[in-house]
C-alpha cells in the first residue's frame, strides 16, 4: 500500500507512478488529466531559449500508445463518469478505433494557442495546439454542464515557468465545471505543477493526484498553499 505524499482538506496527492497507486484506489467521478506525449513530439519540442542551438523544454519521458492503454484501461475501471485528457493526437486516433474498457469516444477537441512556440527551422508551418479526448463510461448516461456549447479552448500558453507543458488554469477550472459537480471526486494520475488540483480546491471538488517527479508534486503543494486564486 502506498501512502500519500500530502493530504489537505479533499486533496490528496500520491508521489509515484500511478501504475503503483490506480489499483488501491476506491471509485472516483471524472479523470481529468494531461498525461505525456509521444516521442516524437518530445523530440521536436524544441526551443531556441538561453543557447545558441535547439534543445528541447521537456524534462520526463515520453509515452507510448501501449502505455497509454495499459494506464488508462486501469484507470477506466475506477471511473464512473467522463475521461478528459489532453493528448497527443496520434493516440487520439488510435483511442476512437479502440476505446478503454466499458468507456466510448465522445468528442476530440482542441486546445489552441494564441501565442503557440515559432516554427524553429522556418521551414513549415508551427504546430500551435493541443488535443483534448472525451470519453465517457458507456454504462451511464452521458451528461455534462455545458449544454449546447463546445469543447475547445482559445488561450495562450502558460509562462510561469513551473512545468514546461502547464495547461492554462482557466481551461481546466472550465472542464472541472462542465464535466463534474460539487462534491465530486476527480483523478489526476500525471498533475504535473498541480492545476487540476488548484481548480478543483477553488471549485469545491475533491480531488486525488499522482505524480512521479517530487519537483512537481512540490511546486502543487506550495500552489494549493495559496489562498488567492492563480489565475
Amino acid at each position: 500500500m502506498i501512502e500519500p505524499y500530502y493530504q489537505e482538506k479533499d486533496i490528496t496527492i500520491y508521489n509515484a507512478d500511478c501504475k503503483d497507486v490506480i489499483s488501491q484506489l476506491d471509485e472516483v467521478d471524472c479523470v481529468i488529466t494531461d498525461p505525456p506525449f509521444s516521442k516524437h513530439t518530445h523530440k521536436n519540442c524544441r526551443t531556441n531559449k538561453d543557447a545558441a542551438i535547439n534543445y528541447t523544454s521537456i524534462d520526463f519521458d515520453s509515452i507510448t500508445i501501449d502505455q497509454i492503454n495499459n494506464i488508462f484501461n486501469s484507470i477506466s475501471v475506477k471511473c464512473k463518469g467522463w475521461i478528459i485528457s489532453f493528448m497527443e493526437w496520434r493516440y487520439i486516433v488510435e483511442i476512437e478505433k479502440n476505446p478503454f474498457t466499458d468507456f466510448e469516444f465522445m468528442r476530440f477537441g482542441v486546445w489552441l494557442k494564441t501565442n503557440p512556440m515559432p516554427q524553429i527551422s522556418g521551414d513549415r508551418p508551427a504546430h500551435g495546439w493541443d488535443g483534448i479526448i472525451y470519453l465517457r463510461n458507456a454504462k451511464t448516461k452521458p451528461y455534462w454542464n455545458g449544454k449546447g456549447k463546445h469543447g475547445n479552448f482559445y488561450h495562450s500558453t502558460v509562462a510561469d515557468g513551473l512545468h514546461p507543458t502547464a495547461k492554462p488554469l482557466p481551461i481546466i477550472r472550465s472542464i472541472v465545471e462542465n464535466f463534474t459537480n460539487k462534491g465530486d471526486t476527480i483523478l489526476d494520475p500525471f498533475f504535473g505543477s498541480g492545476t487540476t488540483l488548484r481548480a478543483c480546491k477553488d471549485l469545491g471538488r475533491k480531488c486525488i493526484g499522482i505524480e512521479l517527479d517530487k519537483k512537481y508534486v512540490d511546486i502543487a503543494i506550495h500552489r494549493l498553499k495559496q489562498e488567492v486564486f492563480d489565475f
